[in-house]
């Protein structure tokens, strides 16, 4: 399929602009010159994510295109290639209607892009959410526009004091400091707390006007409101960290919670524990209904997960059918390992998918730190090694980390070792089970 078409030739025509195409594996396809250039001497990166600087924005990319994938059409704001930059991004369709790509363009943000041509309309204020100042020095009076008045509450005929009094208490010695340190002209993102209470998130930009002989006589600005945008740009960050099958946490957010569980279980002296669970035997849940069912058995496990652990606990889908507990705060070790043989013994109920009732068991393994570990990386190792010592010996239950006891003792062997040669779960009794519970020691 050409990359070609009116909306492309716009965009690959003007230089001051950005645009690109991708497939379905968001592979790059085809640049303009412009975003070409941007890596030179070096060849253009072939996957989207790699075409901008920053891991961040790199999430955030790869985000919305996935939303273009579903159809969707994105409209965010970015800082990439040392600058702000507008993106627009839109799902590619075949001459049927299918979505085979994306379609993606953008331009850098600069001050001429606010609409204060004419900030003195009301209406063109209001369409843009906007509101504009003019602040003299000469008579210390703040002249508000009737969009401002709006954007922070106030009635049309309102006195608005002190512009600074609306910023959120949290960013006024951030927004000040910036302020001080800006000279004659200022951009500056920040929070603001309308007068009925509202939050809302602002672009806030001024500049000051000087007379013929160089003395400051005005500031003027301008506020708009970019509310909508710093949620549409957290809604996509929190996808990023989304398990899309189980709507669970994924990889990422283990590592970004349980880090800082480690660091809480240091500073306050409690102990933080993770639950390494593989399903047993669900290749034959696959081999038997079929993957459609598979997936909604694994959509019913993580539910099932979810509804048995505390609020403050977190519950990952690692990969495949695989998941990890975070457990915060607990009194102990002993804490940990009761909360295990609990998770474990729920675990052997049969599962109800549709009109199914499948029989099920999980084998569990269980790391503490700071016994196991003080990192991620470590509590993990523990937990994983620990959860394959309890399928060795038999599945349904757990195994408990034991630092350095366990690693030597399981070191021999690893998941590939072991692969085809752990017992059925078929036939074996899932209720009134005591959990098979195996120490290191």
């Amino acid at each position: 399929m050409s990359p070609g078409g009116a909306l492309w030739h716009d965009f690959a025509m003007e230089t001051k602009r950005f645009a690109w195409i991708t497939d379905n594996y968001l592979n790059v396809l085809a640049l303009n010159e412009a975003l070409a250039a941007q890596h030179r001497p070096q060849r253009p990166p072939t996957k989207i994510a790699e075409l901008w600087g920053e891991s961040e924005t790199c999430d955030l990319i790869s985000g919305a295109h996935r939303c273009a994938l579903e159809g969707k059409q994105i409209r965010l704001e970015i800082e990439a290639l040392g600058q702000t930059l507008l993106v627009e991004i839109e799902p590619l369709r075949s001459p049927s209607g299918e979505v085979v790509g994306t379609n993606g363009r953008a331009r850098p943000v600069g001050p001429i892009e606010l609409p204060i041509a004419a900030p003195e309309d009301p209406l063109v204020e209001e369409i843009a959410q906007l509101g504009s100042w003019r602040y003299e020095y000469s008579a210390r009076a703040l002249q508000p526009s009737v969009g401002l008045l709006r954007l922070l509450g106030l009635p049309p005929t309102g006195d608005i004091g002190d512009i600074r009094a609306f910023d959120h208490p949290d960013d006024r010695s951030f927004v000040r400091a910036e302020i001080e340190a800006s000279g004659d002209t200022y951009e500056i993102e920040h929070r603001i707390i309308r007068h009925d209470g509202e939050q809302r998130h602002v672009r806030e930009r001024a500049t000051t006007i000087r007379d013929a002989h160089g003395f400051s006589v005005a500031r003027v600005g301008t506020m708009l409101d970019i509310t909508a945008i710093k949620l549409r740009e957290a809604w996509l960050r929190d996808l990023a960290n989304v398990d899309t099958l189980t709507g669970l946490g994924n990889r990422r957010l283990l590592e970004e919670r349980l880090s800082a569980a480690i660091l809480r279980s240091e500073r306050f002296a409690h102990a933080c524990a993770i639950l390494f669970i593989d399903i047993d035997d669900f290749k034959s849940v696959n081999d038997t209904y079929g993957h459609a069912t598979g997936d909604a058995f694994l959509v019913e496990f993580a539910l099932r997960l979810s509804r048995n652990v505390r609020a403050s606990d977190t519950v990952t889908r690692l990969s495949g059918d695989e998941f990890v507990v975070v457990l915060e705060d607990l009194e102990n070790e002993r804490a940990a390992s009761e909360a295990a043989r609990k998770m474990a013994a729920v675990l052997r109920e049969p599962l109800t998918v549709g009109a199914l009732n499948i029989d099920m068991s999980a084998s569990i393994g269980l790391a503490v730190s700071p016994r196991d570990g003080a990192s991620v990386k470590e509590l993990l190792e523990r937990a994983d090694l620990a959860m394959y010592d309890a399928k060795r010996r038999g599945g349904s239950g757990v195994g408990i980390g034991g630092g350095r006891l366990l690693a030597k003792k399981v070191a021999a062997w690893s998941p590939k070792l072991i692969e085809g040669k752990v017992p059925s779960s078929k036939g074996r009794p899932h209720c009134g089970t005591p959990p098979n519970v195996s120490h290191s020691s």
